[in-house]
């Protein structure tokens, strides 16, 4: 018979588990047991990493000791940039609230990084570290600080070159950029936040990068993941070998610092330039004329070709140098001196490069054939900019009319355009006016024929009384992707001319749509094609 316990006994028992439950939360035994379990683990495994065989650990050595080699062979050629700005404007104003005697001007400061290139004590930073700067000031990596004098710029590349009077400077050795390949090893050395001469890591993650939305005019850079953060602007991005291979100069970043998307001038193209503005020499660049765009697989498809390469010519400028070859829109260029064009970025490098007054034989694809044509590249003029406004460096025959301050933009001159902003009316499907339009659904857009009432709401042009006029575009259909906006006027379809929205409507027929409709875009001063296709 078992002996039966009684309630005292279940309280005292009930008890003391409270009690050394309270005990074990006081002294965090679980928090002492799972330390001490961690610790155990993290202690067996620094004592396998010493029980490793050498020859084991030897390859991840050798890329550590890479690592410092290439740091420290670099570092005495990468130079502190100090820009120094009067700040002339902000001072004035300061000085007049508090009267001169009482206020002591105060300069800004803007910071970046630099490479020396050569032993004469020339060193190549970038264009926005020092553009507005009043003075300069150099540290070199030992400490020694010197004032600079900025002896060229570029803005279309970002390239500017300084210069020093010292002795003792360490050159550094430019590689080769067109070597680079997406995966290779680079490491950054620079001045972020003022931290002079940190060293970051990474690879390369593309090549030929463009369009980046910077003020930069030629671009095609090297992309890399290597922490990148201001004051980095201007200091080398450097290969395996210590050799430079770019000129860091932007990042991609929503928070102001580095988010693994960075960007470098190309070490080809930094030598190019900076041994021109060494030696006190302007840039000239070469110039054709054009409005342009790549040609993608829906436009070769439009234009009959087999090969979706080349550089669709949307609209040439009146007495450009293409104008003078005999050049014509909706032309593709193919190649040029027997070397293939494959897009936009190419065919602006290849011209920009050209010396003006070079004449140059093309490819182009034109009705369905290929033609040769010569063209005498020309120089570009002043102000040209391949982000500037169209109208502004193609200088068209057809002006607007004086006092319009809403003129039309184009995101890349020799490449792309963009559109004024979508406004949609009305439209009940009836007869088409001045106020209402056909109905596209397909395509998702509304027209209406030309007419005085449409071109006063839109500021069109007093003598452009043909076409279709754009009055609505579903900014999800095919049409916006097409990039036609609300106020563009659809002047051909095809080789067909469009006078009204009629003709239009006959051009745009499904199974038209099915197999791809080019249309001819004008807005005010500029004009593009358009591929409209929906399978």
């Amino acid at each position: 018979m078992r002996h039966r316990r009684g309630l005292p006994y279940l309280v005292l028992t009930s008890i003391t588990a409270v009690a050394m439950l309270a005990l074990a939360i006081h002294l965090d035994l679980p928090g002492r047991v799972s330390y001490a379990v961690e610790k155990g683990r993290l202690q067996a495994d620094l004592d396998h990493l010493q029980s490793i065989d050498l020859k084991e650990l030897a390859p991840l050595e050798q890329v550590s000791h890479a690592f410092s080699v290439i740091a420290e062979a670099v570092k005495p050629s990468v130079v502190y940039v100090e820009a120094i700005s009067e700040n002339t404007a902000v001072n004035k104003q300061l000085q007049e609230l508090f009267g001169r005697r009482n206020f002591q001007p105060e300069p800004s400061t803007g910071t970046g990084s630099g490479v020396i290139v050569d032993e004469d004590g020339y060193i190549v930073t970038n264009n926005h570290v020092v553009a507005d700067a009043d003075a300069v000031r150099v540290m070199l990596s030992d400490g020694r600080r010197y004032r600079a004098e900025i002896v060229g710029k570029d803005p279309k590349t970002d390239i500017a070159v300084l210069k020093i009077h010292a002795d003792r400077v360490h050159p550094a050795r430019f590689g080769d950029s067109s070597a680079l390949r997406v995966g290779n090893i680079v490491l950054a050395i620079g001045s972020p936040f003022r931290l002079g001469h940190s060293v970051s890591h990474g690879i390369v993650s593309a090549i030929g990068r463009s369009n980046v939305a910077v003020d930069i005019d030629y671009q095609n850079w090297i992309q890399t993941d290597a922490p990148i953060n201001p004051g980095n602007s201007g200091g080398p991005l450097i290969n395996a070998r210590g050799e430079v291979i770019g000129i860091n100069t932007a990042i991609a970043t929503e928070s102001g610092g580095n988010q693994g998307v960075a960007f470098a001038i190309p070490s080809k193209v930094v030598q190019t330039i900076a041994a021109k503005l060494k030696t006190g020499q302007k840039i000239v660049r070469g110039y054709l004329g054009v409005g342009i765009k790549s040609v993608d697989p829906q436009v070769a498809s439009a234009y009959g070709l087999d090969e979706s390469h080349g550089v669709l010519v949307e609209q040439i400028g009146s007495g450009s140098p293409a104008a003078a070859s005999g050049m014509k829109p909706e032309d593709i260029i193919l190649s040029i001196n027997g070397t293939d064009v494959m897009n936009t970025d190419e065919l602006q490098h290849f011209i920009a490069t050209s010396e003006p007054n070079q004449s140059v034989d093309m490819i182009i694809w034109r009705k369905g054939e290929r033609r040769s044509l010569k063209v005498k590249i020309g120089a570009q003029p002043e102000g040209f900019s391949t982000t500037g406004a169209l109208r502004d460096l193609l200088k068209p025959e057809s002006e607007p009319k004086s006092g319009d301050k809403n003129r039309p933009e184009s995101n890349r001159n020799e490449s792309r355009r963009r559109g004024p902003r979508n406004e949609p009316i009305s439209s009940d499907g009836s007869e088409p006016t001045a106020e209402s339009g056909v109905k596209f659904d397909l395509i998702g857009m509304e027209a209406a024929t030309m007419s005085p009432a449409l071109a006063e709401r839109y500021k069109l042009d007093e003598d452009m009384l043909t076409g279709a006029v754009v009055t609505y575009v579903d900014p999800t259909s095919e049409a916006f992707a097409a990039g036609i906006r609300a106020g563009h006027t659809i002047t051909q379809a095809n080789d067909r001319r469009i006078d009204n929205v009629r003709q239009l409507e006959q051009e745009l027929s499904p199974d038209a749509i099915a197999k791809g409709v080019r249309l001819r875009v004008k807005w005010r001063t500029a004009e593009f094609t358009a591929i409209i296709q929906v399978k």
